[in-house]
């Protein structure tokens, strides 16, 4: 008796698994099914991110006038008052080096050049300028004073409102001075040279466009795209006459230690 219950016992088991096989099976399947799933949903997560990273990070950019004609607008750059971009923007040429010509009478035209990249891929920016003649009794912490002789810009995409740094070559304020755009507080002013003292003369700029981001936002940025630079050599608040010369745009990554915020005195 306690064999057969023994037998019975033993037997129990067997006979479930009989049972429950087709179960078994399907519950096989099933989780070969959900186990393909997510493979794929990871390889479209690796997708996505590869397809991300290529619309953004790409090698270096240098803009330059070499490919435009002499005495002509840039051909690359764009304006919304195309009435009188023309008049202030011509490409110039010294010897074989072309360069963008600035001058600005009683006028405040910008132009831009439309490139995205991620700052944090690419956040150092630099270029040459030459400041010429400067606007009369310039001050551009004021809305009557806000003329600069050279001025660059780089424009960030973001909701609800664009967001800007502006580096210029002041007349008047020192270098190293950061402050709100007296016209807009998403745009940040940047001093980067100042005075006379180099004017007529070509000079080489780098900044960490990154760290000057979160240096005047006061925001750590995790990925930030850039929509573009613009360029602005104006003397319409001063009701004066400015003139100055940009060239080599270009940008780049990170690599290792160099000129920090207050870069190139």
């Amino acid at each position: 008796m306690v064999a057969l219950v023994a037998d019975r016992e033993c037997t129990k088991p067997s006979f479930k698994e009989s049972k429950l096989e087709p179960l078994k099976r399907l519950f096989r399947w099933l989780g070969f099914i959900w186990d393909t799933v997510d493979y794929m949903k990871l390889l479209l997560v690796v997708i996505s991110i590869f397809c991300a990273q290529s619309l953004y990070a790409q090698s270096p950019v240098r803009i330059t006038f070499d490919g435009d004609e002499v005495g002509k607008f840039p051909s690359s750059w764009v304006s919304k008052d195309q009435k009188n971009m023309n008049k202030v923007y011509t490409v110039q040429a010294e010897g074989e080096k072309k360069f963008l010509h600035a001058e600005a009478n009683n006028l405040s035209v910008q132009i831009s050049y439309e490139r995205k990249w991620d700052i944090k891929d690419y956040p150092m920016l630099h270029w040459r300028w030459r400041a010429v003649v400067f606007p009369t009794a310039s001050n551009e912490q004021i809305k009557s004073g806000n003329d600069s002789v050279l001025g660059v810009y780089v424009v960030f995409s973001g909701l609800p409102s664009v967001k800007v740094i502006k580096y210029i070559w002041s007349d008047t304020l020192p270098i190293g001075m950061a402050f709100d755009s007296p016209h807009s507080s998403g745009t940040k002013i940047i001093v980067v040279r100042s005075g006379r003292a180099l004017a007529g003369t070509w000079v080489a700029e780098e900044r960490n466009v990154l760290s000057d981001y979160e240096r005047c936002f006061r925001k750590e940025v995790k990925r930030l795209v850039v929509q573009g630079i613009a360029i602005l050599t104006d003397s319409d608040n001063t009701n004066s006459r400015a003139v100055g010369d940009y060239a080599d745009i270009s940008i780049h990554p990170f690599k290792g230690k160099g000129l920090d915020q207050d870069q190139r005195d």
